[in-house]
């Protein structure tokens, strides 16, 4: 099974090559292996038209997505660095489908072999930066920052709302601009993603934690928080994040267990689509 948009077929063709993390071995709840496969799935369902309920549905942005997309499919947690690090250095954009949040602490790695500086952007209910712990998946912002390439003055995390103190003194320490979810609410996608600009630089990974949306909207997450931002607000975030230009991307923690009417893996399906199509 591939991603919806896979049109070539091979890494060396591609502008973007996708892959799967099928790992929660960072996790505390079961069921985020599943999410690479459901999202393809809901991907291929929801673009083809098929009805649920009697209504159709599409995951075709407006903006389509031109770029060559190459799906790698699932691989282990061990492999991640290496694949990443090959796709940015052949100048091409990885994209991981996950799987449990700490997957992406080894694509992080994978990129700081290839790009001296680099920023990150993290969409995600928690700050994750509680220290100690080693690839949990509540640590990968603070075991991330020891990578001398990750420059977390010049990041944001945003979304959050379920957080350590230790970890708000932890964001001051290290000049993590840090907007949470009702702060997004206050001042508008647009406000935020000016105050990111400002922060980031050209060489951006966006990681985005489902769970940084209101369970409302997104039930199929492992740790659901409420008072999250609104599926709107993320994919229009996303989308300017992309178009100002990113050097790989993740969408993790979808836990398809605790998923209801394929809600989370549609709108992962969805985020990843708009990202593609939004980026240079």
């Amino acid at each position: 099974m591939k991603i919806a948009w896979h049109n070539c077929y091979s890494i060396s063709d591609a502008d973007i090559v996708l892959f799967g993390a099928a790992s929660q071995n960072g996790s505390l709840y079961s069921g985020t292996k599943q999410g690479p496969n459901e999202i393809r799935a809901a991907s291929l369902k929801w673009l083809s038209g098929e009805t649920i309920q009697g209504k159709k549905f599409s995951l075709q942005p407006l903006t389509l997505v031109k770029k060559r997309i190459f799906d790698a499919y699932n691989i282990e947690k061990k492999a991640i660095s290496g694949l990443v690090q090959r796709t940015a250095a052949g100048k091409r954009v990885p994209a991981m489908l996950g799987g449990d949040h700490s997957n992406t602490l080894e694509a992080l790695k994978g990129i700081s072999k290839v790009y001296k500086s680099f920023s990150i952007v993290y969409l995600d209910a928690h700050l994750d930066l509680v220290s100690g712990q080693g690839r949990f998946y509540g640590s990968v912002l603070y075991d991330a920052s020891k990578l001398k390439q990750l420059k977390l003055r010049k990041s944001a995390c945003i979304g959050c709302r379920a957080v350590r103190e230790s970890e708000v003194e932890e964001a001051r320490k290290k000049k993590l601009l840090v907007i949470d979810a009702v702060k997004v609410e206050e001042l508008g996608i647009r406000k935020v993603f000016n105050k990111v600009k400002k922060r980031v630089g050209k060489r951006v990974y966006l990681s985005i934690d489902i769970d940084c949306v209101d369970p409302a909207s997104a039930p199929g997450v492992s740790d659901p928080v409420p008072a999250g931002l609104t599926p709107n607000q993320l994919t229009g975030l996303a989308r300017m994040i992309a178009r100002n230009g990113i050097i790989g991307f993740d969408i993790m923690e979808v836990n398809p267990v605790r998923d209801k009417s394929s809600l989370t893996t549609s709108l992962a399906a969805k985020l990843f689509s708009e990202i593609a199509a939004s980026m240079k």
